[in-house]
């Protein structure tokens, strides 16, 4: 090995100084792009079959890299990411798109390995055409129909149960009526899915896209896997928004990595502070922004209910939450320092706050300063047991 290294040397040398120069810069652009190239192409699948864009889950994704044939399935918002092959680094890659398993809709698609350096790139897909379209610069956004949609969060967390079943129910028969045509009041819940209605996986993952807007739960795995009849999907929709309902007022953020910070904090807004119902409204809206991953749009929706109603210290606590998932540290801390000051000087005692800050205190490894919050929290939530 010496004498290889001994013999390029000596011939780098016996080079003129332009081809050096040149030779030492092409290794260097190589070294960076070996550290900077992206492992992993983006994707995701969508379809405008009913009008508006809605992800496609459970579609299959067969491609071959490297001689290995690999085989894949789009999550509940249509997403899937191919692993870039060191052996082919460049050029483009051939899908064998399969929108619904159970069908015989099949369709290649190329996309070019330079996507990988891009946000998310989109691809739409058509059953009425089996055919599709690549957006290679990311999800476009309709910011306009998103703070239009901002009223279903009111019925959404509606305090009238039967008039909140009803609507999960209606949704559901609408977006029926949008698939097959066939008037809502005409489907009785009995009617079997696949039998009577024809429904596929691309429709199923409409109407999981409909309820996942307007009440913020994800049924798509149980669609495909358990719900046989119209009856059965409403079912499985109410059971899991109550779920989640449930679930978000005991979630620790040490239960997910991902998402857990914010669904923490599911404290009702304080009880001697009355906050007007759209502020509610946006404060949610923000939380479901933040959720899924849309930090720019949780943080300007934020920033207006704290404009409006500067004492609601959940609304600082969730801005917090959504800099600090953006990487925004000292906004963060400003932000984590105004939901701290009001819970004292109210004296909430909200010892999950206390958790999040000091979480976040210790990832800047602001150990000590971490460590007094994480007292206050034992202290705060011994006190709260005691009282109970």
């Amino acid at each position: 090995m010496d004498a290889l290294f001994k013999f390029i040397k000596d011939r780098f040398l016996l080079m003129p100084p332009w081809v050096q120069i040149s030779t030492y810069l092409s290794f260097v652009i190589l070294f960076i792009y070996l550290l900077t190239a992206p492992r992993f192409l983006d994707m995701r699948l969508v379809s405008n079959d009913y009008g508006d864009e809605f992800p496609i889950g459970g579609a299959q994704i067969e491609i071959e890299i490297a001689g290995r044939v690999l085989i894949l399935l789009t999550d509940s918002k249509g997403r899937f990411s191919v692993p870039i092959s060191t052996n082919y680094p460049i050029g483009s890659y051939l899908f064998i798109l399969s929108p619904d398993p159970s069908s015989n809709k099949i369709k290649e698609i190329k996309v070019p390995v330079s996507n990988s350096y891009l946000k998310r790139s989109k691809i739409i897909y058509s059953k009425k055409s089996n055919d599709y379209k690549i957006i290679p610069n990311g999800i476009v956004e309709n910011t306009q129909q998103l703070f239009a949609e901002i009223s279903f969060i009111s019925t959404a967390y509606a305090d009238d149960k039967a008039n909140l079943d009803d609507g999960i129910g209606k949704e559901i028969l609408d977006a029926l009526e949008v698939i097959t045509k066939i008037s809502f009041k005409k489907i009785p819940h009995n009617v079997l899915l696949k039998d009577d209605l024809n429904l596929d996986n691309i429709d199923l993952s409409y109407i999981n896209n409909r309820l996942n807007k307007k009440y913020n739960i994800d049924s798509l795995a149980a669609f495909q896997h358990q719900a046989e009849t119209v009856g059965d999907l409403i079912e499985i929709a109410r059971f899991n928004y109550y779920k989640n309902t449930r679930q978000q007022s005991t979630r620790s953020f040490l239960s997910t990595t991902k998402i857990s910070p914010a669904m923490a904090m599911d404290k009702p807004p304080v009880a001697e502070m009355i906050i007007p119902k759209d502020i509610l409204v946006k404060y949610k809206l923000g939380r479901i922004l933040k959720k899924n991953e849309r930090y720019e749009f949780a943080v300007k929706i934020l920033k207006q209910v704290i404009e409006k109603q500067a004492g609601f210290y959940q609304a600082w606590l969730h801005l917090a939450l959504t800099y600090d998932s953006m990487g925004k540290n000292e906004e963060a801390e400003a932000a984590f320092k105004s939901a701290i000051e009001l819970d004292e000087s109210k004296k909430l005692n909200d010892d999950r706050l206390y958790n999040a800050y000091g979480m976040f205190l210790f990832k800047q490894q602001k150990y000590e300063e971490a460590g007094i919050q994480f007292e206050k929290e034992k202290q705060f939530k011994s006190t709260k047991q005691t009282i109970d």
